[in-house]
């Protein structure tokens, strides 16, 4: 499967170079000045979240990096997927603030379509125009990654030909709370990645591989027989991980262990992404698209679902 376009709504410092870099965020960093009417003109978007607004404007920034690829695509041979892991939890927030805060009688109709799960990628479609598929993945910090493989089965199977896949984090209010239980020590990014894929060969990178599988408490050792085999075939250039979980330790004691065995390139994002939930995923991939050759992405959650991507780039300029 193929990249075809990018767009991203992100802090302006956070680029490959700073990921690459690792360099350490502080705090919750957001993009500047955003604003949804620079990207599209559609009524009724200032009454949606954070979270939908970064989408919809990302999703923007990668049908016009994709072009005339995107456009030759009938609506109904379009798909949307999005990967988020806590903008349902803002949402409820926003719906419901108005009870704690007044009464019932204050609730606004206006704020409860985005307390919908499906909210984000149903307004993309309508926004854009798309009557294909349209699903929502919330998977922890594989929200993202879980979506892009639900959308590369879905072309594999011609049930569409071309798929949009965003991960977005708005990190507001109510998942802030969630993630630091009301102590707003968290170090965040808050943004949209949006990538578009098919099977055309004119591409930034071709994902060759999604290895997806889930491990529990006592048997955390899957995660490195998984990552070991595929290092084995000895094909990667680059390595990408760093989830900001106890897996980041295990992963980096059999590196350590194990470096003088493998010639690679080596990144470790925990302090460059920081707890950034879906968004971790397609950090790591959009970096991948500024290096050379095969990289491996790992991405994990602190138990359950795990996945290993291989990717391939195409050294097409990339658009972070």
């Amino acid at each position: 499967m193929n990249i075809i376009g990018v767009g991203k709504v992100l802090p302006s410092e956070i680029n490959s170079n700073y990921i690459k870099n690792e360099i350490e965020i502080d705090g919750i960093i957001e993009p500047e000045d955003f604003d949804i009417k620079k990207y599209v003109k559609y009524k009724g978007l200032r009454s949606l979240t954070k979270a939908t607004n970064l989408a919809i404007a990302s999703i923007s920034e990668a049908i016009n990096d994709a072009g005339e690829k995107y456009n030759q695509h009938s609506p109904n041979r379009i798909g949307v997927f999005v990967g988020s892991t806590l903008n349902p939890t803002d949402a409820a927030s926003h719906f419901m603030s108005d009870v704690y805060e007044a009464s019932a009688d204050f609730v606004s109709p206006l704020k409860f379509s985005s307390s919908v799960l499906n909210n984000i990628s149903g307004w993309a479609s309508i926004v854009y125009g798309i009557t294909g598929l349209n699903s929502t993945v919330i998977s922890g910090n594989l929200s993202g990654i879980d979506a892009l493989k639900m959308a590369t089965s879905y072309i594999n199977n011609d049930v569409i030909d071309i798929a949009i896949v965003t991960a977005v984090e708005g990190n507001e209010e109510g998942s802030i709370y969630h993630l630091s239980n009301n102590s707003h020590n968290v170090n965040a990014i808050t943004g949209a990645i949006s990538v578009i894929i098919e099977r055309n060969d004119d591409s930034y990178a071709t994902v060759n591989n999604i290895c997806s599988f889930q491990h529990y408490e006592k048997n955390r050792e899957k995660i490195i027989r998984n990552l070991e085999q595929e290092l084995k075939i000895g094909q990667c250039n680059n390595l990408i991980y760093g989830s900001v979980n106890s897996n980041d330790e295990l992963i980096s004691d059999f590196l350590k262990s194990n470096v003088a065995d493998y010639d690679i390139n080596i990144i470790n994002t925990s302090k460059s992404i920081g707890t950034s939930n879906s968004l971790s995923g397609f950090l790591k991939l959009i970096t991948s698209l500024d290096l050379e050759g095969e990289t491996l992405i790992v991405e994990t959650n602190e138990v359950g679902n795990d996945s290993i991507i291989k990717i391939k780039s195409r050294n097409k300029e990339a658009t972070i």
